[in-house]
């Protein structure tokens, strides 16, 4: 067993230190691993130096520093390993959730939307996140990291406008649109730019570059599509048609009116009933076109007398449905046509009644 000397000591730690070794815990622990190995396997025949540069090739691969590199680089992510656990656990999570919230939400079950919710958020608040900061730890260029990092930053960005999109949040075609324009046009041109020329990427570039312009190309083709001018201008024509019905009719009906006894208490119930509903109908859709938020609330309780009330003075075939206003996920277009069928059935009902009574 070799006994180091203050000589030998000296030697190795000025040595750690000029092979860039800088940080002081390091330079100390480097040194008392050494002198241990030395003291335990080198015999006294053997040179000290010698000996020396025969065990340091033990500590690195091309030169001392690189322990000094790794060491910085725990430092600075001293988390690493926590976080990429965390990285799986919430990667499995978030496949969980979004498949199970898009099965809850095809079959209009119960929990849909706090499933999808939570899936969005991990995602984009957590997943997307931590992948930033681990390329920063596994990526060597200083531009890769800013690019990737740039994708990842689109990629939450259009993630939260996909969430605000199923959960019909304003502000969510804003995030959607810009998010993919910043993607196809910045962020895939700055990655080919970065990578093309470097030889051994060259091939996954062109292939990543191709599926991204193609998957950022189908999204944007998404974005703002309406129906045809051809549908627009049937619907205007249907809607059009409606406006006059109801207005003929509601015409007629004051005509009716004017010539019966309107103190009958039928009358007036049924005068009371029908005007009700429709300006319940008219601020409902006024509350629609202005996107406002509104309740069926005060409308389904009118509808619910009215149809009493025509249970008593008229067939069963003139009440007025009420189910599809319990839907709660129902898109604008049919919501409109429900509004002007009830309004349509109502002063059709009214006429009907007033000129049964006069």
């Amino acid at each position: 067993m070799h006994k180091i000397t203050e000589v030998e000591i000296d030697f190795i730690l000025e040595d750690i230190k000029a092979n860039g070794v800088v940080i002081e815990d390091l330079q100390y622990n480097l040194l008392d691993h050494i002198c241990c190995i030395i003291e335990n396997e080198k015999s006294d025949s053997e040179d000290f130096y010698e000996f020396y540069k025969k065990i340091m090739p033990r500590f690195f691969k091309k030169d001392l520093k690189e322990i000094q590199e790794e060491t910085e680089i725990l430092l600075k992510f001293k988390n690493y390993y926590a976080m990429k656990n965390t990285l799986k656990i919430t990667g499995f999570t978030i496949a969980v959730f979004t498949i199970l919230g898009a099965f809850l939400k095809s079959f209009h079950l119960p929990g849909a939307a706090v499933v999808i919710i939570l899936a969005g958020g991990l995602f984009s608040l957590v997943f997307l996140p931590l992948l930033i900061v681990l390329k920063f730890r596994d990526e060597e260029s200083k531009t890769d990291k800013w690019v990737f990092s740039l994708g990842f930053l689109l990629a939450i960005v259009m993630t939260i406008g996909i969430l605000f999109k199923l959960m019909h949040w304003p502000y969510a075609n804003i995030l959607m649109f810009s998010g993919v324009i910043a993607f196809t046009f910045t962020y895939v041109p700055l990655y080919y730019i970065t990578r093309i020329k470097r030889p051994e990427l060259r091939f996954n570039t062109i292939i990543n570059s191709v599926l991204m312009v193609a998957c950022g190309g189908m999204l944007f083709a998404l974005q703002n599509l309406g129906y045809s001018s051809k549908t627009n201008n049937q619907q205007e024509i249907y809607e059009e048609y409606y406006d006059q019905k109801i207005e003929t009719l509601e015409n007629t009906n004051q005509e009716l009116y004017n010539i019966i006894d309107t103190n009958k208490i039928e009358i007036s119930l049924l005068k009371k009933h029908s005007r009700s509903i429709i300006k319940s109908v008219n601020e409902i859709r006024q509350k629609l076109n202005t996107k406002v938020d509104f309740s069926y609330t005060d409308l389904q309780s009118k509808l619910t007398e009215y149809n009493d009330f025509m249970d008593k003075h008229s067939s069963a075939e003139k009440k007025i449905e009420i189910n599809d206003l319990l839907k709660k996920e129902t898109n604008y277009s049919i919501l409109d046509d429900l509004l002007n069928h009830i309004q349509l059935q109502v002063v059709n009902n009214e006429n009907s009644l007033l000129n049964k009574w006069s």
